[in-house]
């Protein structure tokens, strides 16, 4: 019988040399809506597990080939399993054998012979507990992974509002920073791979902590590049702000890292900023094997574009006119060209961003 769209249905693995019993037991269980597989060895039954990761299994503390105790250890090691409840199921009521249960940390006894209606109710129960430990643990690693990306403030609107059913994809208009340490080709080569490593490391660091602070986040690393978003996957009235403010934030934390620089770089690190602002694609992009949340679209290659052209105006941080005329007065700049970017069939205002103005 298949299980139910239920939150207290689940698969569940019988694991009991006992032919009755797991009859009894496949019948009363299904016809609550449980998926049922059943072993009557220890070894079927580690095999079964691996193969189709029970939410919850009935093992039995004497099986012909080895005890459930031994079973039950050897069902913990499977790193395979997600966090599956074990209920060793025994007719022994002493307390050596509740105290070696309860050492190797089995979730519950259930003590034979079973009365089912009340069996059948605590079964339905282990599987809703079940249900709920999983979804913390995969909201934690969730947290985890997005925290990587996103300021916390952010994690917490996407997992909290549930967002990331709309991380899927949408259009959306966001700013994008796109930031390129200078000369990090010609510092590689004269450095050791655990010093550039060790370099970038720092760096970054430092990097991600002001984005992080001004409520943007890190679409993507490539190499001694990181590409930041600025309203997405949330939007807010400041997002232009914070990229510039942003901007302008590296441009001063460079500068102190140059101050304390290590003694094996020979120069000061140099750095070009693109900014640009405009719609773009924002989602989960990829396949089964991997998907990566990520940005796409003419605004982001512009910004990129905006960052290489950063060596030729000799200006560390470049925007376009759009985020330009979002921000006003708010900014002070300086016209540095009217130019087509390669790849686009029109023109862009180009400005170099000297600093905020106190309005």
């Amino acid at each position: 019988m298949k299980a139910r769209n239920d939150k207290n249905c689940g698969k569940i693995l019988i694991i009991d040399d006992n032919k009755t019993i797991c009859k009894l037991l496949e019948m009363k269980l299904g016809k609550s809506g449980h998926r049922i597989l059943t072993a009557q060895t220890g070894q079927k039954g580690l095999k079964l597990a691996t193969e189709q990761i029970p939410d919850l299994i009935l093992l039995d503390i004497h099986l012909p080939d080895e005890t459930g105790l031994t079973i039950l250890e050897k069902l913990q090691s499977i790193k395979e399993l997600f966090n599956p409840l074990i209920i060793l199921m025994t007719g022994d009521t002493s307390e050596d054998v509740a105290l070696e249960g309860l050492r190797k940390n089995v979730y519950e006894f259930a003590y034979k012979p079973l009365r089912f209606p009340e069996f059948t109710l605590k079964v339905g129960n282990w599987i809703k507990r079940k249900r709920r430990k999983d979804d913390f643990k995969r909201l934690s690693q969730e947290r985890l992974i997005l925290n990587q990306y996103f300021p916390k403030d952010v994690v917490s609107m996407i997992v909290d509002d549930n967002i990331t059913q709309n991380m899927k994809g949408e259009l959306l208009e966001a700013t994008i920073m796109f930031m390129d340490i200078r000369n990090f080709t010609a510092i590689s080569e004269r450095l050791e791979p655990d010093l550039v490593a060790d370099l970038l490391n720092y760096i970054f660091t430092d990097v991600m902590d002001v984005i992080f602070a001004n409520n943007g986040s890190v679409n993507n690393i490539i190499g001694d590049a990181i590409l930041a978003t600025f309203g997405c996957p949330i939007n807010t009235p400041n997002d232009t702000y914070n990229a510039v403010k942003t901007a302008l934030d590296i441009r001063e934390t460079i500068k102190l890292f140059n101050i304390v620089r290590p003694s094996y770089l020979d120069d000061d690190i140099a750095f070009g900023i693109g900014i640009t602002t405009g719609n773009v694609f924002a989602g989960n992009i990829g396949s089964y094997r991997r998907m990566a949340y990520t940005v796409i679209g003419d605004t982001v290659n512009t910004s990129s574009r905006l960052e290489n052209l950063t060596k030729e105006t000799n200006c560390d941080i470049l925007i376009d006119g759009t985020t330009r005329n979002k921000l006003g007065a708010l900014i002070n700049v300086k016209k540095v060209m009217v130019s087509a970017i390669r790849g686009k069939s029109r023109t862009i205002d180009i400005y170099a961003l000297e600093g905020l103005n106190n309005v």
